[in-house]
């Protein structure tokens, strides 16, 4: 009876993937990987740029009708929106090749949970943009009136 049992919580840990799907999954996992490596590279850039704008503030003085330094703080605060969704993406490349590697189904679990996190992040900021669009488009179009333009 305990021999039964062990033999069935291997079987529940093992993971069984035709081949094809396999294969998919370790192409997939591949790309993921390298779009969050190259998505941290452009927070990175985002950020320096983001400083060089704040140190740029400090000499431009007040030549713009928006501060330069408030344009920065709105460019940091975009990063560090984008930078979630890669973490997720991440996470799924790496929790992909732990499953793929060890035969985990909990690992192939954690690694969809990440999966459905960037996509519910990504989902949920795109209706959020969306509402915003014309709020946006409003608030220019009084802006630009107001300017004479």
């Amino acid at each position: 009876m305990e021999n039964l049992e062990t033999v069935e919580q291997e079987n529940r840990n093992e993971l069984v993937l035709e081949l094809q799907a396999e294969v998919f999954l370790r192409e997939g996992r591949k790309w993921a990987k390298f779009l969050a490596i190259l998505g941290f590279i452009f927070v990175g850039f985002g950020v320096i740029f983001a400083l060089i704008m704040f140190a740029a503030s400090g000499f431009a003085g007040d030549i713009s009708p928006v501060p330069i330094a408030g344009i920065a703080f709105f460019y940091l605060v975009i990063i560090g929106v984008y930078f979630f969704p890669i973490y997720y993406l991440l996470q799924f490349a790496n929790k992909a090749k732990e499953a793929l590697d060890t035969r985990s189904s909990q690992s192939l679990t954690e690694s969809m949970r990440h999966l459905k996190s960037h996509y519910k992040f990504l989902g949920i900021f795109t209706i959020v943009m969306l509402a915003l669009y014309p709020i946006i488009g409003v608030v220019a179009f009084i802006f630009s009136a107001s300017q004479g333009f």
